[in-house]
C-alpha cells in the first residue's frame, strides 16, 4: 500500500480504503454477494425499498436516470443525519451507478459510485466508490471515516437483504 492510501478495514471480509492527496480523498470499498448480478442490480435500482435493508442512505427520492436530481437521506454512523440532493450521471445496466454533486465547483465536488462486477453466475461484487474533491477535504477527516463505515455497513446489509431475507 503507498503511503498515501490508509486501509480501513475493519476485517478481511468488510474491505474498503482511503486513498489521499492534497484535495482529494478516494473511499473505495467492496462485498461479494451470493446473488446474480440481475439481483444485486434490481435491489439498488428499486430505491424505494432502500430503507427496507439500507441504515446508512435509508431514504432515495427521484428518478434514478441520468441528468436527474435526487434526494437522499443519509445516516452516517456517530453524525447527524444530512439531506444531500446529488445529480444522477449515469445509469448503466447491471454495471454502474454515478450520483454526485457540490458547491462553488472549486471548494467541493463529491462523486459517488456503486459499480457491479459479475464474478459467475451466482456472485456479483459491488464495489462504492466515493471521489471527494477540493479544498475543503482537508477539515473532511472525521466526516470521511464515519462514511467509510456507513459504506461497509450498507454493503453488509444488502448482502444479508440478498442473501438471507
Amino acid at each position: 500500500m503507498s503511503p498515501n492510501t490508509c486501509d480501513l478495514s475493519q476485517s478481511s471480509s468488510r474491505r474498503i480504503v482511503l486513498r489521499s492527496s492534497t484535495f482529494a480523498r478516494v473511499l473505495e470499498s467492496r462485498i461479494d454477494i451470493n446473488a446474480p448480478i440481475s439481483d444485486v442490480w434490481d435491489a439498488l435500482v428499486d430505491v424505494e425499498s432502500w430503507g427496507k435493508w439500507n441504515s446508512f442512505i435509508p431514504v432515495v427520492e427521484g428518478e434514478l436516470e441520468a441528468g436527474n436530481t435526487m434526494r437522499i437521506k443519509v445516516v452516517s454512523p456517530g453524525m447527524k443525519e444530512m439531506i444531500f440532493k446529488p445529480t444522477v450521471y449515469a445509469v448503466e445496466q447491471e454495471q454502474r451507478i454515478s450520483w454526485g454533486g457540490g458547491f462553488l465547483l472549486f471548494v467541493y465536488k463529491g462523486i459517488h459510485e456503486f459499480i457491479l462486477e459479475e464474478l459467475d453466475q451466482s456472485t456479483t461484487r459491488l464495489r462504492q466508490i466515493e471521489r471527494f474533491q477540493g479544498p475543503i477535504v482537508l477539515f473532511m477527516k472525521n466526516m470521511i471515516q464515519r462514511t467509510a463505515i456507513g459504506y461497509l455497513n450498507m454493503n453488509e446489509e444488502l448482502k444479508h437483504y440478498l442473501e438471507y431475507d
